[in-house]
C-alpha cells in the first residue's frame, strides 16, 4: 500500500529540517525523481516541492554570487532605522514585507520559503525604513539551523522588530514561541512604547539586546472575529496593525516605528508650490525650526514663520512662530519672509 500524502509530507519535512540548502536540495530532487503518479494532493504537494527546489537554487546562486567571504545576513543599515521582520514559519512575513516595500520576493505556502534575508526600503515621503525579512525558526532547537549565527547577527543588528502573527492560529502561543526564540537569540522584545516600570527596567538591563516592536496580524480579513482584539491583549503596549493593510496601513506602520524611536511624523509643504507635500520624521516635541532644518539646512537658516493645520494648532491655518511645538500629523507651511 503506498504511503499516504500526509505521511509522505511529514517524512520529507523530517529529513530536510535543519539541513543546509545544498543538502535539502539534493533530498528534494531525489524524492521528485521518483514521485508517485497519483493525482489530487500528491500533485499539489509536488508543485510545492518544485517551488521549493527553485527557491533553494536561488539561495545557492545568491550565496555563490556574493562569495564565500560575504554573509548574506550581514545587512548594511540604511534609512531611519533597520527593522527585522520576525515570526513563526508560514505566518505571512514575506507578504507583509512585499506589501510595505514593493520589493520582489517569493511568497508561497511552503514553510521556510525564506532562507536568506529579503531586504527592501519602506518609503513614506522623505522617511525610509530598511526592512529585513528574516528566515523563520522551526520548532525545536536553534542548533538545527545551518544559518543560526547569521540569524542572531541580523536580529541583534536591527534597531527595531516587526513581529508578524497569523491571526488564524493560537495568538498567545505564537507570542510565547516568538519571545522564546528571540530569547534564544539574545533579544528581549519591548512594546512600541513604555508600558510602565517593567518595560523601562528591561530596556536598561545590560546584555539583553532589548528592542522595541510593532506587531502585524496577518489574515485579519479571514480570521475569526475579534482576532485583532486578542492580538492587542497578547501584546500590551504595542501598536497592532492588521494585514492586508488598509489604505492608511503603511502610514500607520511608519507612525508606529517612529514612535518606537521617539519621533513623530509631520507633513511639510512649500506655500504656493506645485510640489506634493512630504512626510518628515522629527523628534517628539520638535519645533517648526527643527522641521525646517530637517527639510534643508538652508531653509532652517532663512525661515521666519509658519502656518499649521492639525493637533498643535488652535485653528486650521494658524500662523505660528519658529518655536511652535509640533504634534503628530501636523501639516506645516514654512515661510521665509
Amino acid at each position: 500500500m503506498p504511503i499516504s500524502h500526509r505521511d509522505l509530507w511529514n517524512k520529507i519535512r523530517r529529513e530536510t529540517r535543519g539541513k543546509r540548502p545544498a543538502d535539502e536540495l539534493g533530498i528534494l530532487k531525489r524524492y521528485l525523481a521518483d514521485w508517485p503518479e497519483f493525482k489530487g494532493p500528491y500533485q499539489e504537494m509536488r508543485l510545492k516541492l518544485e517551488r521549493r527546489v527553485a527557491e533553494l537554487e536561488r539561495v545557492i546562486a545568491v550565496r555563490a554570487s556574493r562569495g564565500s567571504g560575504r554573509d548574506p545576513f550581514s545587512v548594511k543599515k540604511r534609512g531611519l532605522a533597520e527593522v527585522a521582520l520576525v515570526g513563526l514559519p508560514n505566518c505571512g512575513k514575506t507578504s507583509v514585507f512585499v506589501s510595505l516595500t514593493g520589493a520582489d520576493a517569493e511568497i508561497a505556502d511552503y514553510p521556510y520559503t525564506t532562507r536568506v534575508p529579503n531586504v527592501g526600503m519602506m518609503m513614506l515621503g522623505s522617511i525610509g525604513f530598511e526592512l529585513v525579512d528574516l528566515p523563520p525558526v522551526p520548532e525545536g532547537s536553534l542548533d538545527q539551523l545551518s544559518y543560526v549565527s547569521g540569524l542572531k547577527e541580523a536580529v541583534l543588528n536591527a534597531d527595531l522588530l516587526l513581529v508578524v502573527v497569523d491571526l488564524r492560529g493560537d495568538i498567545a502561543g505564537a507570542r510565547d514561541a516568538i519571545d522564546s526564540m528571540l530569547g534564544d537569540l539574545g533579544v528581549r522584545r519591548l512594546p512600541t512604547r513604555n508600558a510602565g516600570p517593567a518595560a523601562t527596567a528591561a530596556s536598561d538591563r545590560p546584555g539583553t539586546g532589548a528592542k522595541r516592536a510593532v506587531v502585524v496580524g496577518t489574515m485579519h480579513d479571514v480570521a475569526p472575529g475579534g482576532a485583532l482584539r486578542q492580538l492587542r491583549a497578547a501584546f500590551p503596549g504595542s501598536t497592532v496593525v492588521g494585514h492586508p493593510l488598509a489604505d492608511d496601513g503603511k502610514h500607520r506602520v511608519a507612525e508606529a516605528l517612529c514612535l518606537c524611536l521617539g519621533k513623530i511624523i509631520v507633513i511639510g509643504r512649500e506655500p504656493g508650490a506645485p510640489t506634493e507635500p512630504l512626510e518628515y520624521a522629527v523628534a517628539s516635541g520638535a519645533s517648526v525650526l527643527d522641521l525646517a532644518d530637517a527639510i534643508h539646512h538652508e531653509l532652517g537658516r532663512v525661515a521666519t514663520k509658519a502656518k499649521v493645520w492639525g493637533a498643535s494648532a488652535k485653528f486650521d491655518g494658524q500662523e505660528v512662530g519658529l518655536e511652535h511645538a509640533l504634534e503628530q500629523g501636523d501639516i506645516v507651511e514654512i515661510y521665509t519672509r
